[in-house]
């Protein structure tokens, strides 16, 4: 029990955050976001209903303080339309507040990850937290970005002479590029052979050998030196 109640306190979390917690790996995620999403949708409608009879009391109780001190007040305040104007105006006043708002949207995202995890098997996380884990993710890519230097077109040699075909340095590490992919470049078919450090602003260099004649192919890359520079986000 204490397990899925811990469960439904990580499946708030982003997927890239839960992963930091053993409970995500013991606890029926599906079920413990069918909770969470159940208490969130719960919550939200009782603070909603709760504070809207405190609130239209307390506004409609104040414009009719308001309206008794000016002249005619009394008279006014005997009139239906200006009675139901004062509910109606405090009924906007009451929707449309931060508070509201707020309240409604949590009412409404439970019920949205309550159903997604009864009826299509998904865990989806609460939105504030999945959009913090995607601006955090996108600092963190922006900083490993930065801290590899500017991009520049590969350099590419025919390494003549020596047990490799072709060279590649790069100043991005190609990272769809191991022993089960074939690099085609120059109409002519390459595998990866070996991996080594380099220097900046390429350090990151690619040993490949010709594919033998009749050895099967599989993942096809077409390589141009420059589509590093295409790749930048």
């Amino acid at each position: 029990m204490l397990n899925l109640l811990l469960g439904a306190l990580v499946s708030l979390l982003p997927s890239q955050l839960r992963n930091r917690f053993e409970v995500a790996t013991t606890a029926d995620l599906h079920r413990a976001t069918m909770i969470s999403g159940f208490l969130e949708a719960a919550v939200g409608l009782l603070l909603y209903a709760g504070r809207y009879i405190y609130f239209i009391q307390y506004r409609v109780g104040t414009l009719a303080d308001a309206a008794m001190k000016a002249k005619g007040g009394e008279e006014a305040l005997a009139s239906e339309t200006v009675q139901f104007g004062m509910g109606y105006a405090s009924l906007v006043e009451y929707i449309f507040s931060p508070l509201s708002l707020l309240l409604t949207f949590m009412a409404i995202e439970g019920a949205v990850r309550l159903l997604a995890a009864a009826f299509a098997g998904e865990s989806p996380p609460t939105l504030p937290l999945y959009l913090a884990g995607w601006g955090y993710e996108r600092a963190q890519a922006a900083r490993a970005e930065h801290a590899l230097g500017p991009r520049v077109v590969d350099e590419v040699h025919h390494m003549r002479g020596t047990i490799y075909d072709l060279g590649v340095a790069s100043c991005r590490p190609k990272t769809d590029w191991d022993q089960l992919a074939t690099i085609e470049y120059e109409d002519k078919l390459y595998e990866l052979h070996e991996q080594k450090q380099g220097a900046p602003p390429r350090p990151f260099i690619y040993l490949l050998r010709e594919i033998p004649r009749g050895k099967v192919i599989r993942g096809l890359h077409h390589y141009h030196p420059d589509e590093v520079l295409l790749k930048k986000k």
